[in-house]
């Protein structure tokens, strides 16, 4: 039950970032597995983004949110597009 948490939707999930994978991974499984993921998340977020997918928009906000909030023990640093980031948390528009 360690790798189940309640996600900020209030449902349940397998925390496969969370503390218990990040203490059982290889010694460079943060650059080998998670760096690579966390860059397809912003890649897709961007995309998405550019697409105008407002469905889609609003996973990608969720997943990377999920990957942010857990990528410190994996030695990963948090990327800012402050534009990206500010178009997803408000709909798909900039504000300024």
């Amino acid at each position: 039950m360690q790798m189940i948490a309640t996600d900020t939707d209030g449902h349940r999930i397998l925390d496969y970032l969370g503390p218990v994978g990040a203490e059982n991974a290889g010694p460079d499984h943060g650059q080998l597995i998670v760096q690579p993921s966390y860059n397809f998340v912003l890649a897709e977020q961007k995309r998405m983004l550019a697409k105008g997918d407002p469905e889609l928009i609003g996973r990608y906000v969720l997943l990377r949110s999920y990957f942010e909030s857990r990528l410190a023990p994996w030695g990963v640093k948090v990327k800012r597009d402050q534009d990206s980031w500010r178009r997803t948390r408000n709909n798909g528009r900039v504000l300024r």
